[in-house]
């Protein structure tokens, strides 16, 4: 897979390499293929039937490949709007062009592999329990593909707003010209296997084909898909924990299921333990434990956890390194993280790990306000007003506002008195 050529594809003696595999022969790792993968297939390897993965472990040890590779998550917002105009950066080295790219062609691959075999999996499943006429099979197929398909949609726009997610979800309805009704009514005939659990709860979760959200419900599909190892149950049962949502909130047992997540190497389990520690929520504040989780998750890919560790990066005390904060924002704000591009305009506004560069700043904190983001209006109507360009700073303040953004509405109530002031002194 990671060669994109058969095994052993130049060996001429193929009646000796018959023998020589049961021997312990092996292909020889392309060099570059991320750990994880080349980890993967050499347990696939194995001689001993036994040690050898199932097909069900090799497909969710993929996932985690692909979701860390996509995953980012909302609480990074909370961080960043503390900052305001601060921005931040994580040490995380950039891979060389070669490994990003066979990196890529292997999530691309491997994204193939996971539905291919998961859909074979579960319809083979549907088939055998529910012997129906061939025009039903294929209904059965095509929508079990679908609820595969949701779930892989869910667990890669986990940096979303819940909104956004259900936006894409019916954008996804959309597109594959199935009504949403019809989509939950399979799902209560069809609770037999964990994604189509989890999905059920998921619905409940966002009043997706409900007329209203049923937490309650929620909750307790969430707990019986994670009780089956489905890793986004298990993230939804800590949130429930962690709000109180369906549930009595306890912050201890949400911080048991999030470490859960963290210990299985999935991305958005170890941001969570990183913000946790960095808040000090249920647990003692500690800024070298919420970095160390935080770096972990931005190893696997975590935009988010780049920002925040670049936060500490930047505000904290013993660790400020304001170069590694510039390139942790830097590589967040590549990334598309909006509140990246606010810390990164922050880095050019101030000069903090990089040269100032007052143009450089005022770009991407129009990039990020024009995308409505209240944090990058508000900086961007700060620059204006020190500028002396009372108009496009109240116009940015005014846009700031609009989102509820408290600062800027401080701010807009001040310039509109003191432009009053300056009319009434020409006046007079």
């Amino acid at each position: 897979m990671s060669s994109g050529r058969p095994p052993f594809h130049e060996e001429k003696n193929k009646i000796g390499l018959i023998s020589e595999i049961p021997h312990g022969r092996r292909e020889t790792i392309v060099p570059d293929t991320p750990n994880g993968y080349s980890n993967l297939y050499t347990k696939c390897w194995n001689y001993e039937q036994s040690e050898r993965p199932s097909m069900k472990e090799v497909v969710d040890e993929l996932r985690i490949f692909i979701s860390n590779s996509n995953s980012t998550t909302n609480y990074q917002q909370n961080d960043s709007i503390l900052d305001q105009i601060n921005p931040i950066s994580n040490e995380d080295p950039t891979p060389s062009s070669t490994g990003s790219s066979l990196h890529k062609e292997l999530s691309q691959m491997v994204q193939h592999l996971i539905n291919m075999n998961t859909n074979e999996l579960l319809v083979d499943n549907i088939i055998s329990t529910n012997r129906q006429p061939n025009e039903n099979v294929s209904l059965e197929r095509n929508l079990s593909i679908m609820i595969i398909e949701i779930v892989d949609l869910i667990f890669k726009k986990a940096n979303k707003t819940i909104e956004e997610a259900k936006q894409d979800i019916f954008d996804y309805f959309n597109v594959h010209d199935v009504n949403s009704n019809e989509i939950y009514n399979w799902l209560l005939d069809n609770q037999n296997n964990p994604d189509s659990l989890f999905l059920l709860g998921y619905f409940n979760y966002v009043g997706i084909g409900t007329i209203k959200k049923n937490y309650r419900r929620a909750f307790n599909l969430f707990t019986k898909a994670s009780k089956q190892d489905h890793i986004l149950a298990e993230h939804f049962v800590g949130e429930c924990y962690r709000v109180g949502i369906g549930i009595t909130k306890d912050e201890q047992l949400a911080f048991k299921y999030y470490e859960n997540i963290a210990n299985k190497g999935y991305a958005m389990g170890q941001f969570k333990l990183g913000w946790l520690y960095k808040n000090g929520i249920n647990v003692k504040k500690d800024l070298k434990i919420a970095a160390y989780w935080y770096e972990k998750a931005a190893n696997n890919g975590h935009l988010g956890a780049m920002n925040n560790l670049g936060l500490i990066y930047k505000n904290g005390d013993e660790s400020v390194n304001h170069q590694k904060a510039f390139e942790l924002f830097k590589k967040s704000a590549e990334g598309g993280l909006l509140d990246g591009t606010i810390m990164l305009g922050r880095c050019y506004n101030a000069g903090i790990g990089v040269n100032i560069d007052k143009k450089k700043a005022v770009e991407l904190y129009k990039k990020a306000a024009n995308l409505e983001h209240e944090v990058a209006q508000y900086n961007l109507a700060l620059l204006y007003e020190k500028e002396k360009d009372l108009n496009k700073a109240i116009y940015w303040y005014e846009e700031s506002a609009k989102r509820g953004y408290q600062n800027a509405q401080n701010k807009l109530r001040e310039l509109r008195e003191k432009k009053i002031r300056n009319n009434l002194c020409i006046i007079s």
